[in-house]
């Protein structure tokens, strides 16, 4: 991979943990002012739907960003390992060598551009 493709995706992942902090900090700003305001008109658990389902949604943006914790599974790096493997995999079912980079050759006659067919006449343009 060159350096200018490894810097865009290290700036896509720094943007993606940042956005997650970004919606954490709000979802607690917004929970505690939450919380206070219920307190003080007598429904003290009446946030609590908003906080749970909100932090559900909190939960699954944590697991898309950061992958399940002490597992890496879901983490870019066990994608790659998995997209490697299933490569392997399937060049292993068609037979092919894993380094061996495909080749494709076609005879000349397939190489030649064929007449396109025009499906309007010229008269129908303005």
């Amino acid at each position: 991979m060159e350096d200018h493709h490894i810097y865009r995706e290290a700036q896509r992942r720094v943007r993606q943990k940042a956005k997650f902090f970004k919606h954490l900090y709000t979802y607690v700003i917004v929970v505690g002012i939450m919380f206070f305001l219920t307190l003080f008109r007598g429904r003290p658990f009446a946030f609590v739907p908003v906080a749970l389902f909100w932090g559900i949604a909190i939960m699954f943006h944590y697991l898309k960003v950061f992958g399940i914790p002490g597992t890496g599974i879901l983490s870019k790096e066990w994608e790659e390992e998995e997209i490697e493997k299933e490569v392997r995999r399937m060049k292993g079912i068609l037979g092919k060598d894993v380094d061996e980079e495909p080749e494709v050759e076609l005879p000349d006659e397939e190489m030649k551009l064929r007449e396109l067919r025009k499906d309007y006449d010229d008269s129908e343009f303005v």
